[in-house]
């Protein structure tokens, strides 16, 4: 089964309130994580509140990364085109996450051509799909990512062997704060940042479930005006 998102169906009205909200909380949460900071640096590790203050200085510092991406979605509209390598994107993506990966294989097919576009939107693009992948798929799994070049368009597909989107999600999975993922890392961003980017550059994103010799796999295909 194939759901396509094109284009993207995030309002106005919600871009103007990410704007407003994300520069206050922001500020907010930015002093939450100096003091605490500034708290851990003066208690030993064997103090029973430092844990407690590492807790809120996680809290907060992930608070701002996530208005960051907050931030980034709702100037979509504004980005910057210039010509830039598809490959390259991926390849930084890849390497920005060497960390996370934890020792995770990623493996890369890369024969994609040129687009119009940010470098470093198109880069924290592949970063969200990627961390789609890996936490979608199950520890040890191998994340597939290839691109191509087909006509006047480029397609990038990310596949893992993640179990899918469940059916009630897949009409509403590229809409901001929608997501099949608990806690922290399901406040709903990442796929939003990927469908307003897309969105902007005139492509369409993709999901499937496709059978292969090792199983079924989850695919997200990204097709892009080359």
């Amino acid at each position: 089964m194939a759901t396509s998102t094109n284009p993207v169906s995030d309002t106005d009205a919600l871009v103007r309130f990410a704007r407003r909200v994300s520069h206050d909380i922001n500020n907010f949460s930015t002093v939450v994580r100096t003091y605490s900071e500034l708290l851990l640096s003066d208690l030993p590790e064997g103090d029973p509140m430092h844990a407690d203050v590492a807790e809120i200085h996680r809290a907060a510092d992930a608070t701002v990364r996530y208005i960051q991406r907050v931030t980034q979605f709702s100037r979509a509209g504004n980005m910057r085109r210039g010509p830039t390598l598809v490959d390259d994107g991926i390849t930084d993506a890849c390497d920005f996450l060497a960390a996370e990966l934890g020792g995770r294989i990623v493996e890369v097919d890369l024969g994609g051509g040129q687009i119009q576009a940010d470098p470093s939107w198109w880069r924290d693009v592949m970063i969200e799909l990627l961390r789609n992948a890996l936490d979608a798929a199950p520890a040890g799994s191998v994340i597939v990512v290839r691109s191509a070049t087909q006509g006047s368009t480029v397609t990038v597909d990310v596949e893992d062997e993640g179990e899918g989107i469940p059916a009630d999600l897949q009409a509403t999975l590229t809409e901001p704060f929608v997501t099949a993922k608990q806690g922290v890392r399901g406040a709903g961003i990442g796929l939003a940042i990927v469908a307003a980017f897309v969105h902007t550059i005139g492509g369409s994103i993709q999901f499937d479930r496709i059978d292969g010799a090792a199983g079924a796999r989850t695919r997200v295909r990204v097709t892009l005006p080359a």
